[in-house]
């Protein structure tokens, strides 16, 4: 090479390498403004002052409060993150550029001297979510507030960033890999270290795939601490999350891609929001967080909760969601009724042993247990009797707040849809963190709109086959081969919510109205709150609406002592004591009024089966039959017939016409195929089919074929 081509070449090096760090710092500027404007877009400049007046006449000259414990260790609550939190405030007051030279000079000697004061006195907590996301957390969200005072040492600095560096991000999975990436992206925008920028961004958005062993699944449910269904707790915080770090790279090359945005857009639409019915969340989907008061209401995710909410955050990274989204702000801002644009949907999460059934007039979702996941967990001190929780618990919504702040005063061997020991008093879990489920046929069919779920239940000596057939007006429960030896009565609950206005029940042959409780064999209809609970086929039944009592405390360690009471809905079947092969037949039909369930509104439901074998119901108005086999068998209805050789749930459209519809699906999760023959006055087959259930991480799910 000539000497006048290697200064060539030496030249267009260097403008090469300046133009790349002139481009990556002005990606550091720019992620580093998005991150400074997200921290200061809630401030309330009045309440931010008053707050940090009192701070600084609380603070002692050492840089801490005496009012603070810092040697606890406490797993929730924890005191010395408060700390943190308020040194918080004063970096945020520095955005508010107050004239008083005194004030702000006392401020920043004081926030240096409670910064120094947190890294001498190095406080832990007992559990590591504290210690490596919320600690580090709130330390880099001061740091970058901080940044532009420059009132922090060097030394300060590099030692809070030193101080920052917790958690294993590579081994954390889901929301938690995420929040560990946050408090990294921080560190990495602080430093302007472009590999470090690269790796965060990196693990945050790993999380978005379907192939998790914990998180988002291939059915777009989301399970954590194994899998356990957590699709409002750790899968509100995935979501917030990942919409958070989304709009702070925009525009940007670390910018979210599109196919992780598809995916990301999808489990908030069709999963997270379809569990919200008007402005609250099912309480199956909550996790431990089922024991903390107001932990269903979702007014939080609205832009009402400021412009950091979930519903915020997703319309500026995907604009194009903006009818879906705001359509659900206004339910959950309560500007619109709940059945305010919701499409019919039925949904069942293979991967999580939960159904999820939406109408226009109500939300029907239903959650079980199998081997192949975990039941309620109890951790951290709180969900201390959610013992029976995933055995098949109904979440019944109409208005949405039928069970809102009710968890108190529940008595927990009732949870609605439950069949269980009936307890002289509340039993506590006492396996923390969740234990797995026993029973192998669990599962659900599905065509989109419609479907059957089915839970065999086996737990704490208690053995059953419980099924749900949903439709659009009604859904039909039907529970068979109840079974047990266990010294206390056995019970299936029908519903326990809020009293709301008058009860009314058909029995003796007569129309009453129930002022408190109600004991009848002979009982044909309750109506309550909108909902009918039709009985075709009788049973010892139970009904209480009195004054039920309890506190937080009884079921969260770390919530209020104090007293709550309130009047309660309670309705369930009385099994007895050594029940052997009983069953119980129920229709609910949300959206009732008084006078539709005198005119028996149920009556094109109609139950084929409920024995052990099979459970089966036929829609007349839909034209549609719906199957749980249990084994091998034949269903013969008037005028078809089903015949499978293998235990699995089918759903025929059309069943009696010339191109009917068959959806299976196999509860077990280990066929490969099954044979299937189906007869009718139109389909004539002489020899069985031969059908492929899904493999991999798709079994579990649905599939169909039509008859030519």
């Amino acid at each position: 090479m000539s000497s006048f081509l290697r200064k060539v070449y030496i030249l267009l090096l260097f403008l090469t390498l300046g133009a790349n760090f002139s481009y990556s710092q002005d990606e550091f500027q720019l992620i580093e403004l998005k991150i400074n404007d997200y921290l200061k877009a809630e401030i309330e400049p009045d309440q931010l002052n008053k707050d940090v007046k009192k701070y600084l006449t609380d603070i002692t000259k050492d840089g801490y409060w005496p009012a603070i414990d810092y040697s606890s260790v406490a797993e929730t609550s924890w005191e010395p993150l408060v700390h943190l939190k308020r040194v918080k405030q004063f970096s945020l007051a520095f955005s508010l550029k107050n004239e008083d030279v005194n004030e702000k000079s006392k401020l920043e000697m004081l926030t240096v001297k409670a910064l120094r004061f947190w890294l001498t006195k190095n406080p832990k907590s007992k559990n590591w979510f504290q210690n490596d996301i919320a600690a580090p957390t709130t330390i880099g969200e001061i740091l970058m507030l901080l940044k532009n005072a420059s009132i922090l040492p060097a030394t300060l600095q590099d030692s809070l960033l030193k101080s920052m560096e917790q958690g294993n991000v590579v081994k954390a999975i889901g929301a938690n890999k995420l929040d560990i990436a946050t408090h990294i992206i921080y560190r990495a925008s602080l430093t302007k270290d472009k590999a470090l920028m690269d790796s965060a961004v990196h693990q945050a958005f790993l999380p978005i795939t379907l192939e998790n062993r914990e998180g988002l699944q291939r059915d777009y449910s989301y399970l954590q601490h194994g899998p356990q269904l957590q699709i409002a707790s750790y899968g509100q915080v995935f979501l917030t999350g990942e919409y958070k770090v989304a709009s702070w790279l925009l525009g940007t090359k670390y910018a979210l891609p599109a196919e992780k945005l598809k995916i990301l857009d999808h489990y908030l639409n069709e999963t997270f929001l379809k569990t919200i019915r008007g402005r609250y969340i099912d309480f199956n989907t909550e996790g431990r967080g089922v024991s903390r008061n107001d932990v269903l209401d979702k007014i939080d995710i609205t832009s009402k909760a400021g412009p950091n909410a979930l519903l915020s955050l997703a319309e500026k990274v995907s604009p194009l969601n903006t009818i879906i989204l705001a359509a659900a702000q206004k339910r959950i801002m309560q500007q619109e009724a709940p059945s305010f644009m919701i499409k019919p949907a039925h949904i069942h999460f293979w991967k999580a042993d939960y159904t999820v059934h939406s109408r226009p007039a109500y939300s029907f979702n239903v959650r079980a247990v199998s081997k192949r996941t975990i039941r309620a967990e109890m951790g951290n001190k709180e969900n201390l009797l959610a013992k029976f929780l995933p055995d098949g618990s109904t979440n019944i919504q109409r208005s949405g707040e039928e069970y809102f702040n009710i968890m108190p005063v529940w008595e927990w061997d009732k949870i609605p849809g439950v069949t269980a020991r009936d307890y002289l008093s509340d039993q506590k879990l006492t396996i923390e963190w969740g234990e797995r489920g026993v029973g192998a046929f669990i599962g659900g069919v599905s065509d989109g709109v419609y479907g059957a779920s089915a839970y065999q239940l086996n737990y704490n000596e208690v053995t059953a086959k419980k099924a749900w057939f949903f439709f659009d007006n009604e859904v039909v429960c039907l529970g068979a081969a109840i079974n047990s030896f266990a010294k206390e009565a056995i019970t299936t609950t029908v519903n326990q919510a809020w009293k709301k206005g008058l009860v009314k029940a058909f029995a003796n042959n007569k129309l009453i109205s129930v002022d408190k409780t109600l004991n009848s064999k002979d009982l044909k209809w309750i109506w309550h709150d909108s909902v009918g609970y039709y009985f075709p086929k009788g049973g010892k039944l139970k009904l209480s609406n009195q004054v039920q009592t309890g506190s937080w405390s009884s079921i969260n360690l770390n919530r209020s002592k104090e007293q709550v009471e309130g009047k309660v809905f309670k309705l369930w079947f009385e099994h007895g004591i050594d029940p052997a092969d009983d069953s119980y037949a129920y229709v609910v039909r949300p959206g009732v009024s008084e006078k539709d369930m005198l005119g028996e509104a149920y009556a094109s439901t109609e139950i084929l089966s409920n024995n052990g074998a099979i459970q089966a119901v036929k829609n007349d108005a839909l034209n549609m039959v719906q199957v749980v086999f249990y084994e091998p068998g034949i269903l013969k209805g008037s005028n078809f017939s089903i015949k499978v050789d293998r235990a699995c749930i089918v759903l025929i459209n059309n069943v009696s016409g010339k191109t009917p519809t068959v959806h299976l699906a196999d509860p077990t999760q280990t066929l490969n195929q099954v044979k299937f023959s189906f007869n009718s006055q139109w389909v004539k087959e002489n020899e069985e089919r031969l059908i492929s259930f899904p493999n991999g991480t798709d079994k579990g799910k649905s599939v169909s074929f039509q008859f030519e």
